[in-house]
């Protein structure tokens, strides 16, 4: 009959031990959630050191707009090293169903002493060890939101770098015109002074115009290679990378949204919001398991072998169980419970504080892209094509004999500036629009 119940306590025990935690975090869990929101994924498995490709890049043929964000999510390595959080929660997880050993106390016969030994075993732990895995599941379920706000970081952090590359390309293109075309009012100048028509100081004043349009491109072309650099590293890759990119259309068409709708997005779709919502939840289940651990509950099974009193020779009739517990007068375990209740109230408050920063940003990024949008619509519809058409006009008077060709080429500077401002407001076009898919939580296009 003892060899029954040892064999019964035993299995008890192996069901428990093999029961593990359900409803595990990966990877591919923030992979999933990335892609239902922007369409985007991570790489399933990544080695150190090591790049990668998604399969839906082909970079000989110049990367567009959405294939460094691909790569930078497959290669990035501060995102790798964010996202190996994910297996720490986890093992947290696993940690949490994972029942306490055995203890198994031994004394050996000596003197008048029999042969006796204990086996204790933590059963309190039996009724907290749901509330830990719950515990330990909710708050990996926070960090795979948290992990999936850093991959919306990183995707704000490529599209901008790949804005600014762009713009810095077409302002040292722009510059560079312009650049010749100083040079050529500066040539025409020194050609009248030849001919009496202008004095030395205004030749001078052309001059030095010319040499500033000179450095501008300098300075331009050094920008250019900085950021591309920068758009590079943010791919995963060191910056003496050869990659081609392709130019961008700009579309001038919008889908306009109210305000009060975009912040109705970010709260729906923005993971931080999310992540704070089930921080609150996890500091309850935590508080739950704290509760739970006033009483200390150990059961004892103590065994001796006395000769000539029966049984076997190995396991006599002196197999007798006990029970050890902490009795809850002086400790009831009052530090944790009041830590637990502490940081709820900090949770509950910085809930508040997220959803708060959250509109701010989302109102922020709107009023952004509603002034850039308006300044792209006064330049392109009014200040662009009035230039455009003062050039017309001069080169006309030109060809006429009416002036020199000095008025064309200054209407052509004038024209030159005006395209930079242009592409300059349709970079703050693309980097508010970035910002506002960061603020919702979602991917919108323009």
């Amino acid at each position: 009959m003892t060899r029954q119940r040892l064999f019964i306590i035993s299995w008890i025990l192996f069901i428990i031990i093999g029961c593990k935690p359900q409803g595990s975090i990966t990877r591919a869990t923030v992979s999933d959630s990335l892609q239902k929101a922007t369409g985007f994924t991570l790489q399933k498995d990544v080695m150190p050191g090591t790049t990668a490709l998604p399969p839906n890049v082909v970079a000989t043929d110049g990367l567009t707009e959405e294939e460094p964000v691909s790569i930078a999510l497959w290669n990035n390595a501060q995102l790798q090293a964010d996202l190996a959080i994910i297996a720490i929660t986890q093992a947290d997880v696993i940690e949490a169903g994972i029942v306490s050993n055995l203890l198994l106390r031994y004394l050996a016969p000596s003197g008048g002493l029999q042969v006796s030994g204990y086996i204790n075993f933590a059963f309190d732990f039996l009724f907290q060890r749901s509330k830990r895995i719950t515990a330990a599941q909710t708050e990996a379920l926070r960090v795979a939101q948290t992990s999936v706000q850093r991959t919306y970081t990183l995707i704000r952090d490529v599209q901008v770098a790949y804005t600014d590359f762009l713009l810095a390309r077409e302002r040292l293109s722009i510059l560079s015109e312009n650049a010749q075309i100083r040079k050529e009012m500066a040539d025409l100048a020194n050609s009248r002074l030849r001919n009496g028509d202008i004095s030395e100081l205004e030749v001078v004043t052309f001059r030095a115009d010319s040499a500033t349009a000179i450095d501008d491109v300098i300075r331009a072309r050094l920008d250019t290679v900085i950021k591309k650099n920068a758009l590079i590293v943010l791919m995963g890759f060191s910056p003496d990378t050869s990659v081609l990119i392709q130019p961008t259309t700009f579309y001038s068409d919008s889908q306009k949204v109210v305000e009060q709708t975009y912040l109705q997005l970010a709260f729906d779709y923005q993971p931080e919001l999310r992540a704070a919502q089930i921080n609150i939840e996890a500091i309850g289940k935590r508080l739950g398991w704290e509760r739970s651990r006033i009483i200390a509950f150990i059961p004892t099974l103590n065994y001796q072998h006395i000769p000539g009193r029966g049984g076997s020779k190995f396991l006599p009739n002196a197999f007798n169980p006990g029970i050890q517990a902490e009795i809850p007068i002086l400790n009831r375990n009052q530090g944790r419970i009041a830590r637990a209740k502490a940081e709820m109230e900090a949770a509950a408050f910085q809930y508040v504080a997220t959803r708060q920063r959250i509109a701010l940003d989302v109102s922020t990024a709107y009023q952004r892209y509603e002034q850039a949008w308006q300044s792209y619509q006064t330049w392109a519809g009014g200040t662009l094509p009035a230039l455009e058409e003062a050039v017309s006009l001069s080169q006309s008077s030109y060809r006429n004999g009416d002036i020199s060709y000095l008025p064309v080429l200054e209407a052509q500077r004038q024209l030159l500036n005006a395209k930079l401002r242009r592409v300059e407001i349709q970079a703050d076009i693309r980097r508010s629009v970035s910002g506002l898919n960061f603020s919702i939580g979602n991917k919108w296009n323009n």
